[in-house]
């Protein structure tokens, strides 16, 4: 162990954004544990045939990007999750019951648990932890979003386009997200509380970015696979779409969360742009300039988003009495192009523990007060 190191730091999941943290908290002087499941160990095996990870672009904390050599690097989840101080998991929604497993059997008291982003992950864990017999073994929260905008460039090189300037974070419950930011905030100083982990979860921009834009651009991604486009290639009739969706997403949020924004106040936020719309504020955003499409619609942004994050989003809504049409079409279209039940599969209220609560009762169950 390096004794120099400011905090030892464990992060599970090594795709794009997994291996954006560990180069990045690496450079800024952590001892960090990369690590992910035998199963989806291929990237771990060519970065340590590596040596490390190449980080170009930017950091979040302004120290030069370079060559960063995290301690460990391995698919032996117990040995890089011992004795670590803060557990990342930076997965697709699909990707973390597995880690939760992991977590289960081999985590130690008191360490904190961070999903990055949530897609209600926090909920999900919390509730394996109630049935395990383990409720207060973690401390345990989300980010909304990744902080990040990153992108592997082949084998040992990660790109990091932008780093969020204010990212919403709570703990379940958020009593604890004081105690949780107090060590968080020393990794990222972008961290800022947030209410409860129904909003962290909820006001997700990507529940309305991704599934969206995607869908809508169906027809030339099955034609022509990857492309580079610009800004998602959103139009004013996307846009149109988004806010629709966004409107009944709000609706949900302004019930649970002491407050709420709209996706183009969070993305204003976020990037630290100004605009009167969604689709000026997404033009205004110049870490999406320049990006590739998803090569075909079993990409991330369908199969997370929709089942991890609008299924859930919209089963809330029906508990609560609050209809979501419009994210029930987004839903069904994407279930038609994937032939998969999304409704079936997906991470539904019910399956998190939170469906038939009252909102009062939501409300003291996410804070515990």
């Amino acid at each position: 162990m390096n004794e120099e190191a400011l905090m030892i730091v464990t992060i599970l999941g090594a795709g794009h954004g997994g291996q954006a943290m560990a180069g990045d908290l690496t450079l800024g002087g952590h001892e960090v544990r990369l690590a992910a499941v035998p199963e989806h160990s291929t990237n771990i095996q060519l970065l340590t045939a590596f040596g490390g990870i190449i980080v170009e672009g930017t950091t979040s904390t302004g120290v030069k990007p370079g060559f960063a050599r995290p301690a460990m690097l391995t698919s032996d989840l117990k040995s890089a999750i011992k004795g670590a101080e803060v557990i990342l998991i930076v997965v697709p929604a699909f990707g973390q019951e597995g880690y939760m497993k992991a977590l289960i059997e081999h985590g130690e008291e008191d360490q904190i648990v961070v999903f990055n982003p949530g897609k209600f992950g926090s909920l999900a864990f919390v509730h394996m932890l109630k049935e395990a017999g383990l409720s207060n073994k973690f401390i345990v929260g989300e980010t909304s979003s990744l902080i990040y905008a990153a992108k592997t460039k082949g084998l040992g090189h990660v790109n990091i386009k932008a780093v969020k300037s204010e990212l919403p974070f709570a703990a379940l419950p958020s009593r604890d997200t004081g105690t949780a930011l107090w060590k968080l905030m020393d990794l990222y100083p972008q961290f800022a509380p947030a209410y409860n982990v129904l909003q962290t979860s909820i006001d997700a921009p990507g529940l309305i970015i991704h599934p969206i834009t995607t869908l809508m651009n169906m027809s030339r991604i099955e034609q022509i696979g990857p492309y580079r486009n610009s800004h998602y290639d959103i139009t004013p009739g996307v846009a149109r779409v988004m806010q629709g969706v966004d409107r009944e997403r709000m609706e949900i949020a302004r019930a649970l969360c002491y407050e709420t924004y709209s996706f183009e106040e969070t993305m204003q936020i976020m990037y630290k742009v100004k605009a009167d719309s969604v689709y000026d504020t997404m033009y205004n955003i110049t870490a999406h300039n320049v990006q590739m499409a998803p090569g075909d619609l079993q990409h991330r942004y369908v199969t997370e988003d929709v089942p991890f994050g609008l299924v859930t989003v919209s089963t809330l809504g029906r508990s609560l009495g609050i209809p979501t049409p419009n994210m029930e079409a987004i839903v069904n279209i994407a279930s038609l192009a994937n032939e998969t039940n999304y409704w079936d599969t997906g991470r539904t209220a019910e399956k998190i523990g939170i469906a038939g609560k009252s909102i009062h009762e939501l409300i003291e169950y996410v804070t515990g007060s």
